[in-house]
């Protein structure tokens, strides 16, 4: 079984990772667990261009840390991982990566965002709902208000 997880390196896609390493335990035969992280690269407004210009950079060095984290917790937890940074539209870029290995099973943590902050930030979450016919388990950031 091969299950890919989406991390950015917070708590609660650490928890996702938890659920995935969980979950795999209980099968049979030994899962392929697949962590990606992805850069978003966006386009900045032409004045911000020059100001932005270090920012994939910045943004790769952060998925590296994301990943060498999912590494260090699936070591804590004696099972063998394989990671990837992809590049694009996260959801786009997580389906399209789990599609190309014939994944079961996605896991990925939701943020909760509500209001304003998820009008403005997307929900990767749920564009993977919707664009995905791979079976996916959400997992929601411990203690996160539900209100």
């Amino acid at each position: 079984m091969k299950i890919v997880v989406a991390t950015d390196g917070s708590s609660v896609a650490k928890q996702a990772l938890c659920a995935a390493f969980d979950l795999a335990r209980e099968f049979r035969t030994p899962p392929e667990i697949h962590v990606v992280a992805v850069v978003d690269y966006f386009t900045p407004p032409a004045g911000l261009a020059k100001a932005v210009a270090d920012a994939p950079d910045l943004l790769a060095d952060e998925a590296q840390r994301a990943l060498g984290g999912a590494r260090e917790h699936a070591a804590s937890y004696g099972v063998e991982i394989e990671t990837h940074v992809l590049r694009g539209h996260v959801s786009v870029q997580v389906l399209e990566y789990a599609r190309s290995i014939g994944a079961a099973l996605i896991a990925v943590g939701t943020h909760g965002r509500r209001g304003l902050a998820r009008v403005l930030l997307g929900s990767t979450c749920e564009n993977l709902v919707r664009q995905s016919e791979i079976p996916l388990l959400t997992v929601r950031e411990h203690g996160a208000a539900d209100g």
